[in-house]
């Protein structure tokens, strides 16, 4: 009965001529988008791990790791500002601000993106961040990808900001792993024996396609959107708001990839890019069920900003509650089939990657504490109150860190599965209990007054 009577609300909901409607299609839209690059990136990683051996994967994705990390924090923090700040300018009809703030973020995070990949790369040639791998051309094919990401980041702040949710979606989503898996097949057909650094040029040329797409669609959407006027500018502000989301940005993808960096720092050569491979594949099984909280979060970001913003708590209460209903009707139907099927699935990555089922059944158990804590980390921020994320995050990596350096040695993946999954679980709860404290919004499934 209770699972029938969300579908009977979501579908009336869709139908509706209102904020509540609109705000369901775009989620509607949103999912359907997700769901094709779930598909993508699962073929693309089933791909590439059977053209590839093991090391050489795993030495594709301890670098893809590493200039992640560095792309969050070239930003500075303005790509999740222009996701809060632009609904509000929109709102206020500033247009001139909303130019400003543009031009000044994309000139900042260039010239800083740039930066800080040369420094990143002459640091990494020169000292053995990650075990196993000798040549620095990976590190310099690999970290290249730094400011065309970063970029990326901001477009796609913009057009989430605009709600252009489909578009924000497209590049990154869609049309990078089509590129990955295309590029992945040429080297399948014609060499013999494709390596991570292979791999590492077919991304860097993916993700210089996708930055050309997103810039074309970020400018089209604000022409679209924005009436034309002349920039205006809050240089101070925007640097200072921005810099307060870097630790929050930066801490978040430290602590999404610190597991790979650990088991390329601690464990010994013959050993890390093997693990690496294993635990990437057993983290992406895992990753599958918060499919749902991902969509939503698309979604729900500039509305939450909107509506906080303009007073209307009733109404935002009702669309975060709704929303989660919706995200664990997705994610427990995926719970069971990935404990039930996972060795299975495991298997098509090619020979020996069932070991990691074990890794993954604890990674799933921090992953359905993510989901049942609902949109934390966005309502955090789009209520203005990133900083109680910002701790939360922290104590997080922290203790990531420190259970890695305990177990590592004596468990190998299965204790760094731990450490990521108590981390992930610990972070959810501090800011769930932060987020209710502070703005009496509850992101779970369970809220009293989610039927309003």
């Amino acid at each position: 009965m209770a699972i029938s009577k969300i579908i009977n609300n979501y579908r009336s909901g869709v139908k509706e001529d209102s904020y509540k409607g609109k705000y369901l299609k775009n989620l509607s839209s949103s999912f359907v988008l997700n769901i094709v690059a779930i598909v993508l990136t699962y073929l693309t990683t089933l791909l590439l791990t059977n053209i590839t051996t093991k090391a050489e994967y795993g030495a594709y994705v301890a670098v893809n790791a590493l200039a992640n990390i560095l792309a969050i924090f070239a930003p500075l923090g303005l790509n999740v500002l222009i996701l809060r700040q632009l609904p509000e300018y929109k709102t206020k009809q500033k247009f001139g601000l909303i130019k400003g703030i543009n031009r000044f973020s994309m000139i900042s995070i260039f010239v800083f993106s740039a930066v800080i990949t040369l420094v990143a790369i002459l640091i990494c040639s020169h000292y053995n961040v990650i075990k196993g791998i000798h040549d620095n051309t990976y590190i310099i094919i690999g970290l290249s990808c730094v400011p065309l990401l970063s970029m990326l980041c901001y477009f796609q702040g913009v057009l989430n900001g605009l709600k252009h949710i489909g578009k924000s979606l497209l590049g990154e989503k869609i049309l990078r792993p089509l590129l990955i898996i295309g590029g992945g097949i040429g080297l399948y057909l014609f060499v013999s024996n494709p390596t991570g650094l292979d791999l590492l040029k077919i991304f860097l040329v993916a993700s210089f396609l996708v930055f050309i797409l997103a810039f074309f669609l970020m400018q089209r959407g604000l022409r679209q959107e924005i009436p034309n006027h002349k920039a205006e500018y809050e240089r101070s502000f925007w640097l200072k708001q921005g810099l307060l989301f870097v630790p929050l940005s930066a801490l978040s993808v430290i602590n999404s990839n610190i597991d790979i960096q650990m088991i390329g720092l601690l464990m010994n050569e013959q050993e890390a890019l093997n693990n690496i491979a294993l635990f990437n594949v057993a983290n992406k099984g895992a990753q599958a069920l918060s499919i749902g909280l991902i969509i939503s979060n698309y979604v729900l970001g500039p509305s939450a900003s909107e509506l906080y913003h303009t007073g209307q708590k009733d109404r935002l209460q009702n669309i975060v509650t709704q929303t989660a209903r919706m995200v664990m009707l997705v994610s427990l139907p995926l719970f069971l089939i990935l404990i039930i099927g996972g060795f299975w699935f495991l298997g098509w990555f090619g020979d020996g990657y069932q070991s990691a089922y074990p890794t993954m059944l604890i990674l799933i158990a921090g992953q359905f504490i993510n989901v049942a804590a609902g949109s934390v980390g966005y309502l955090l921020i789009m209520t203005k109150n990133e900083k109680y994320s910002i701790i939360g995050m922290a104590v997080s990596v922290l203790v990531n860190i420190l259970l890695n350096l305990l177990l590592i040695k004596d468990y190998g993946i299965i204790g760094v599965a731990i450490a990521t999954a108590i981390s992930l679980a610990l972070w959810n709860l501090i800011m769930l209990y932060f987020l209710v404290k502070k703005t009496g919004l509850n992101p779970t499934a369970f809220a009293l007054n989610g039927k309003k």
